[in-house]
């Protein structure tokens, strides 16, 4: 008779045991997959708008030829009803009961000068509409480009919004941020994005304490200008929100609208290499941000700041934000940074000594593993200036040390001095 063997006390580990890495490394993942999403439906919309934009080309030209024909003979069925008008006069003296087109002579005096004037007007709408074709079709023409502020580009949209502004009893509030660097533009364009935008929240707005904000600014993580116009109107319908920016998508016919100013704002800002996007706000209202690359984007340095404390994170990048000429990203800690430097390849590396899992000197250890990596520049930061690990990460190369708590002027000084040897 064999004796029982209690069962083995080995288990698989449960998913709340794996280790924090592991469930970093899977959150990335997650992440980078959702951004390959991200990427493949935008490369499908502009596809689609690039068609779209060749098919509306062709409908706008077939339209404005009979348009233009109805444009310039209203103007002459008007005069001749006009000179029409005492001939009838005296001609009902004679035939009091005899009708024209079936009408009586009293029902075209009294209407068909309103007829004529409502054909006037479907004609003009009509004519806007083949406006916002011509607009839309021509998504590419930008070959007027040269450096511009987009803060001229907003005022001047803003001027030549205020008729309809006033008109809506719109409050605007202005936020125009200082030194922005120049993007390479056409101006007409950039000011009809702006344009479309304040129209468009304008047309969003249907109380009278309407408010209207427009706001630009510098993304510092990768040098894109950006112009954001916001409102306290009603919001985009969920009805139609993911095809916002299609043509002829509105739900502002009752205000004038076509459906077709999105989808210009959408192809321009697309034709200089941006994005935009929109939120609808809690509280009532839509944010959309437009955001264009600039010429800092091509010229600045790129800065990885690595560290475990937040605080420490927040003093650097707002410290290195000041001179405006550096692109900054950060990670928490070395594994972060380690797969960070996978693909991001900064100019120059900001990172701290002691952090849990995988240190400072592991990274430089890694880096100094790399080839592709020969290239960056590492400052090191510590609140132990004598801790023997200094030592080590010397003999590896990396001498350029700060000490906590940061002298900025010398942070600044040690940053600019470094990317200058480059």
């Amino acid at each position: 008779m064999t004796e029982d063997h209690p069962a083995s006390t080995k288990r698989l580990p449960k998913p709340a045991d794996r280790c924090d890495e592991c469930q970093r490394l899977e959150s990335l993942l997650r992440k980078t997959d959702r951004a390959l999403r991200d990427v493949e439906r935008q490369l499908q919309q502009a596809q689609k708008m690039e068609a779209l934009g060749t098919l509306v080309a062709g409908v706008a030209h077939e339209i404005n030829n009979p348009l233009n024909l109805i444009l310039y003979n209203l103007p002459l069925l008007q005069k001749t009803w006009a000179d029409l008008l005492p001939v009838l006069t005296a001609h009902r003296r004679d035939e009091p009961e005899k009708k024209f087109g079936g009408f009586t002579y009293d029902f075209l005096q009294e209407h068909l000068p309103q007829l004529i004037a409502d054909m006037g007007m479907a004609a003009q709408r009509m004519a806007k509409i083949v406006s916002d074709l011509k607009n839309f079709s021509r998504q590419s023409n930008i070959s007027d480009q040269g450096p511009l502020n987009i803060n001229a580009a907003v005022r001047n949209a803003l001027r030549l919004s205020q008729s309809t502004l006033r008109k809506a009893g719109v409050a605007v509030h202005l936020g125009l941020a200082e030194d922005l660097p120049e993007i390479t533009g056409n101006l007409h364009n950039i000011e009809q994005i702006v344009l479309n935008l304040v129209i468009n929240a304008a047309q969003a707005i249907d109380h009278e304490q309407g408010e209207l904000s427009i706001r630009t600014g510098v993304a510092f993580n990768d040098g894109r200008v950006w112009i954001q116009v916001s409102d306290n109107g009603r919001g985009v319908s969920p009805a139609i929100a993911n095809r916002i920016f299609l043509p002829f998508v509105s739900d502002k016919q009752a205000q004038g609208g076509t459906g077709l100013g999105l989808s210009v704002t959408y192809s321009l800002v697309k034709a200089h290499g941006g994005d935009v996007a929109f939120e609808n706000r809690p509280g009532g209202g839509t944010v959309f941000t437009v955001r264009l690359p600039s010429r800092l984007e091509r010229q600045a340095a790129k800065i990885l700041v690595v560290d475990d404390d937040p605080m420490v994170r927040q003093i650097l990048m707002e410290a290195l934000a000041l001179p405006r000429a550096y692109l900054l990203e950060e990670a928490s800690n070395g594994i972060e940074a380690s797969i960070r430097l996978g693909t991001y390849r900064p100019d120059l590396l900001i990172l701290d000594v002691f952090m849990p899992e995988m240190d400072g000197l592991e990274v430089c250890r890694s880096i100094k593993t790399e080839p592709a990596l020969a290239g960056i520049k590492v400052i090191i930061t510590t609140g132990h200036p004598g801790h023997p690990k200094l030592d080590e990460l010397a003999t590896l190369g990396f001498s350029h040390v700060l000490a906590k708590p940061f002298d900025i002027p010398l942070l600044l000084q040690t940053v600019q001095d470094l990317l200058t040897q480059r």
